[in-house]
């Protein structure tokens, strides 16, 4: 029937986000995504108009799925240890799981998108969103006096989000999950504690 998608939308979407994350977004053509989805390019043209935005709903299907993933980890934890323990384990788990592409879909996006208004914006508001989650976890950690009363939680939250991209990028290069898992306890360990000055 004319005006009626002849296609699965849900699956489709799941196998842009994942040609996305595995290629790229300048790597990957409307044909790659026809072949990809087994959907033709006027079908898909049709249904959201173009190559920026599939990228968009790809974006917006991968903070679903993975920043809700992380967000639900952080607040499941008891105390800020366990919390930012969650934080750095789902991100490990993502990237440990053979059935995900490498890195990080978010990550790769900022290095290529930056100069793309409508999509460097949905990069940065899930950014953005991450790093509010974290700051009200330190915010929290220190009215509960687990951090030392100096710590800037605001400061400490972009450390722990630009880790955990800096984890993306070393799975992305080095397509072994060891230097990440190395990078995550270094940064544990980076975790002030009560009872200490930070400098």
């Amino acid at each position: 029937m004319v005006g009626v998608k002849q296609f699965d939308e849900d699956r489709a979407i799941d196998t842009v986000m994942r040609t996305f994350w595995t290629q790229g977004y300048e790597a990957t053509s409307m044909a790659d995504l026809a072949q990809a989805t087994g959907v033709q390019r006027g079908s898909l043209y049709h249904a959201y108009g173009g190559k920026d935005a599939l990228m968009l709903r790809a974006l917006d299907r991968y903070a679903v799925e993975q920043g809700s993933a992380v967000k639900t980890a952080i607040e499941a934890a008891t105390d800020l240890r366990g919390a930012i323990v969650a934080f750095l384990d789902a991100h490990v788990a993502r990237m440990a799981n053979p059935a995900n592409p490498a890195g990080c879909l978010m990550c790769r996006t900022a290095m290529e998108c930056m100069g793309e208004p409508p999509i460097a914006e949905r990069v940065r508001a899930q950014f953005l969103r991450t790093e509010a989650a974290l700051h009200d976890t330190f915010r929290r950690g220190l009215t509960a006096g687990s951090l030392p009363a100096d710590v800037d939680a605001r400061a400490l939250a972009r450390f722990f989000l630009g880790v955990s991209r800096g984890m993306a990028v070393l799975h992305q290069v080095y397509g072994v999950i060891e230097p990440v898992q190395e990078m995550a306890r270094t940064a544990l360990n980076a975790l002030p504690e009560a009872g200490a000055e930070c400098r």
